[in-house]
C-alpha cells in the first residue's frame, strides 16, 4: 500500500448568514478545475426538516503531481438551516439561501502510488529509506506546494462569503405548521 501523510488536517471554516449553496459548490469545483485537480464526488444529498434542508457535500479531488506523488484532498461542506430568503442588497431586492455552514478541508499527499515498492519487505524499507532522506526535499516540497493549495482554497471560500456580508435579510418564510 501507498504512503499516505496528511498535509492539512481538518482546517474548517464556519459561516452564518446569507449565501447561495448552488454557486458555493460551483465556486469550489471552479478552484480546483482551474488548479488542475479532477474531482469525484463521494456524498452529494439533502434533506427537508421543519427547520430547513440539510445538505451535505463531499468531494475527493486528486492531481497527479509526478509518477511518485498524488495529492488528494478531501473537501467536506455542512449545511444546515438553509431556507430561501428575500434579502437586500444596493437597493435591490432578491431571493438568496440562509443558513449555517461548516466546511473541512483535509489535504493528503501520497507517495508511491503506483505501489512499485511493495513486493518484499525489503522494498518497503529501501522506500522508507528513499522517502525520509534522499527524496526529503522533494516531498517538503511536495507538502507545502498542498498546503498552499488547500490554504488558497479556504481564503477563496472566505471571500465568497464575503460577498454575503452586505445582504440584509428582509423577510423569512414561514414554517410548515
Amino acid at each position: 500500500m501507498s504512503e499516505l501523510r496528511i498535509v492539512v488536517d481538518h482546517l474548517r471554516l464556519n459561516y452564518n448568514g446569507p449565501f447561495n449553496a448552488k454557486d458555493l459548490f460551483k465556486h469550489i469545483t471552479a478552484f480546483l478545475n482551474e488548479r488542475g485537480f479532477d474531482t469525484k464526488v463521494d456524498k452529494e444529498f439533502e434533506h427537508s426538516t421543519k427547520s430547513g434542508k440539510q445538505m451535505e457535500w463531499q468531494i475527493n479531488p486528486w492531481k497527479r503531481v509526478t509518477d511518485y506523488v498524488r495529492y488528494w484532498p478531501k473537501v467536506r461542506i455542512l449545511v444546515s438551516d438553509y431556507k430561501k430568503v428575500d434579502a437586500v442588497v444596493d437597493n435591490k431586492k432578491s431571493k438568496v439561501g440562509n443558513g449555517r455552514v461548516v466546511i473541512y478541508i483535509d489535504g493528503y499527499l501520497e507517495l508511491d502510488e503506483s505501489n512499485r515498492w511493495e513486493g518484499m519487505p525489503m522494498l518497503q524499507f529501501f522506500r522508507n529509506l528513499y522517502n525520509n532522506f534522499f527524496y526529503k526535499v522533494y516531498t517538503e516540497r511536495f507538502e507545502q506546494r498542498l498546503n498552499q493549495d488547500m490554504h488558497h482554497l479556504y481564503d477563496t471560500i472566505e471571500q465568497f462569503f464575503n460577498i454575503y456580508k452586505h445582504y440584509k435579510v428582509v423577510s423569512e418564510p414561514q414554517l410548515f405548521e
